[in-house]
This record gives C-alpha cells, structure tokens and sequence, in this order.
C-alpha cells in the first residue's frame, strides 16, 4: 500500500510541476491612458495583440468615446457649450471615418500620444483644435507638447480652447490616442506559438510510450516482480524526453515595448515533455529499486497418503525447512 500512496504521490507532484510554472510577462501597453483597450474588448471580445492592425485600433477606440460622450449626461452645461460639444462629437465621426491618423516615429518601444507626425498627420483632439481655431492653433500646440498627454499640457492656448469647448480636459484625455512605436508598424512574430511537425511527432511518440511504460512500472512495483527490461527501457525513453524537453524549450523574445513575450505553445509542451519523462525515468528507477527476487517460506508442509504392510491407507505429514 505505501509503494502505491508513493508512485502517485510522485506523479501528481510532477504534474503539478510542469503547469505550475510561471507565465511570461505580457503587460501590453493600451491605446488610451485612462480607458485603455476597453473599446477593443467591448467590440471583439477580447484584447489587441502585435499582430492588430494599427488603424483598427484607432478608429475602434474613437468609435467607442464618440459614442460614450454622446450618451452621457450633460444637462448641467450651457446650452451654448452643448452646441459646441456636439459639433465637435460630429467632427470627431468624421475624422475616425476618414482614417487618417498619425505615427509615432521617434519613440520605438512606447506608445505614446502624437499632436501631428512629420507626414503632417494630425491627431483627434488635434483635428478638432484645427477644424475650430485654425491649424495654426494646432502647430503652436505641436511645437510645445508633440508627444505630452492631455491631462499634463500646462497650457494657456490648451486651456482655453477646452474651456470653450463643451468637453472637459479628462474627456479629451479620453478622446487622445496613443500610438504605436516605429510609425505603428510591427512586425509579425515568426515563431509566437508556433510548434514544429517534427517536435509534435516527437513528444506524441515519446508521450505514448512513457505512458505505457508506467503504467508497466507500476503494475510491477505493486506486484513485485523482478523483471528489469521494462524499468531500464523505461530510464532510457525517459531520458530521451525529458532532453527533448529541455532542447525545444523556448527563449522569451521582446515585442517593440520591451515586454518579455514567450512561445506560450511551445513552453507548455516542452514542460510536459520534461515532466512526463522526468516522471518516467523516477518511477522506472524505483521499480529497479524495489523488485527483489520472490520471497519463499522457510518451513513448508504437506500431507501426504501411502499404504501400510495391512494394505490399509495411512497418512503422513511431511515438514521441509530451507537453510
């Protein structure tokens, strides 16, 4: 019973090893400062990566603010101001339909707000300050404040152009869209999750039979049998997965934001090859331990009949004791 309590007590612990492992850190930064990438989950249910396109996630999160500053509740604002306001929400519609947005050229692992890029690109509060005080308003804005969040420009002309405005600094701090580094044009990881025909082929076979093979061990340990090939065998394939394991475990790479990003696909196989055959290569050594040749009694007996001289049958107990 306690060889039994024993071998899955070892199983479960290196199963629990081979998914308990730490997660690669993966802190992507977000598309606006204060409401991140709520727009993108709200829309497709579920949250940007490297390979989103850009412009999508521009124009989703000013498709989102439009319509969150439309529906929300202004009836404390002079009616001038609401005038205002509303002009400037349908200047915003226009501006994320049209689709023209600007980059980030000069800061390659951060995204960051840009007022308008060297393409003369111009962004959404940018667009805004332009359509109603004029571009010149909005290249002295630029020439201060290029690459500055809303909410820490220290600006008079900022100022006083939200003031009249019908939007409060917050709310076009919401609007303001932070973009991407390298003029938001990432590359495609080659090998993110990505697992080789020949790496699954390997760990399929290896997997199989490992699994066999301990099943075997364990039958043997509780039955305490002798028989050595299987627990050698068993070293031997466990060995061999267990380096597969750690060959193909996978080097964290860095995204354009310095975050660590890992092959998450790759990792996990390769922790279970690592558990599996780590697994194997103990149990089969254990069952090499403990089988020993069978155990016979000392003193057997047995009860034997023959005939006697009066041809009656007589009986007779014979006792053996091995030295």
């Amino acid at each position: 019973m306690r060889k039994i309590i024993f071998v899955f007590f070892l199983t479960a612990l290196t199963v629990c090893f081979c998914f308990l492992t730490p997660k690669a850190s993966n802190n992507k930064q977000t598309i606006n400062a204060i409401l991140g990438d709520v727009s993108f989950f709200e829309k497709f249910g579920d949250s940007p990566d490297l390979n989103t396109d850009e412009d999508l996630r521009i124009k989703t999160h000013l498709e989102y603010i439009e319509k969150f500053l439309r529906n929300k509740e202004v009836v404390g604002l002079a009616p001038e101001l609401q005038r205002r306001r509303n002009e400037l929400l349908d200047l915003l519609h226009i501006y994320w339909e049209t689709g023209v947005f600007p980059r980030n050229y000069d800061y390659i692992k951060n995204r960051k707000p840009c007022f308008i890029d060297k393409d003369d690109r111009i962004c959404a509060v940018g667009y805004l300050i332009e359509k109603t005080a004029g571009r010149k308003t909005a290249e002295i804005i630029n020439s201060r404040h290029k690459y500055e969040e809303i909410l820490v420009m220290n600006d008079k002309v900022v100022d006083g152009w939200i003031a009249s405005s019908g939007l409060s600094k917050v709310e076009c701090a919401m609007i303001q869209p932070a973009y991407g580094g390298g003029g938001g044009l990432y590359p495609t990881p080659s090998s993110n999750n990505n697992i080789t025909t020949a790496e699954g082929i390997s760990s399929s076979i290896f997997s199989g039979a490992n699994v066999s093979i301990n099943t075997i061990n364990l039958l043997q340990t509780i039955k305490g049998t002798n028989s050595k090939t299987v627990g050698i065998l068993g070293i031997l394939t466990g060995a061999g997965q267990t380096f597969l394991g750690v060959t193909m475990f996978p080097a964290n790479n860095t995204d354009y934001y310095g975050n660590s990003v890992a092959n998450e696909s790759k990792k996990t196989l390769a922790m279970i090859n690592i558990g599996l055959g780590t697994t194997t290569m103990l149990l089969s050594a254990w069952n090499l331990i403990s089988n020993k040749k069978p155990k016979y009694p000392k003193v057997t007996w047995n009860l034997n009949s023959f005939e006697t001289p009066n041809n009656t049958l007589g009986m007779a107990v014979t006792l053996r004791r091995r030295l």
